[in-house]
């Protein structure tokens, strides 16, 4: 009997073709891994704080209705709890501005979602086995 390590990721979409596309691409690429899919920043800190979810990973986007991908990860790195969850940001809105504040913020990483086919590569390099 194989013994695996269940990764755990947090996708923040509002997107539901950019959510189903992650989704899919994560179990092609990582079939162990587990992820939760919100569409905004309220529904994460709610799953994260009422459901007691602690992810290994989160992916989020920057542009999303009730709360924006920047101030959820602001809300997130203030948080004791949750500071220290690797964040990694997977928008359409790669603007100069927008990476400066994610880096200031501790992101991990800034990808865009206008290269999807790089998607893959991603996960496999943050989640794969």
């Amino acid at each position: 009997m194989t013994n695996y390590h269940y990764k755990t990721c947090l996708l923040l979409e509002d997107d539901r073709e950019d959510q189903e596309f992650f989704l899919r691409t994560l179990r092609l690429v990582c079939s162990h891994a587990r992820c939760y899919a919100v569409s905004n920043g309220v529904e994460a800190l709610s799953i994260l704080k009422e459901e007691r979810i602690k992810p290994d990973l989160i992916f989020t986007d920057i542009d999303m209705p009730r709360m924006n991908g920047l101030d959820f990860i602001q809300q997130l790195k203030e948080s004791k709890e949750f500071q220290n969850i690797p964040v990694i940001v997977y928008s359409g809105s790669p603007s100069g501005q927008n990476v400066s504040k994610l880096q200031t913020l501790g992101v991990t990483a800034f990808y865009s979602k206008l290269n999807f086919r790089e998607l893959p590569k991603i996960l496999a390099k943050y989640l794969g086995m």
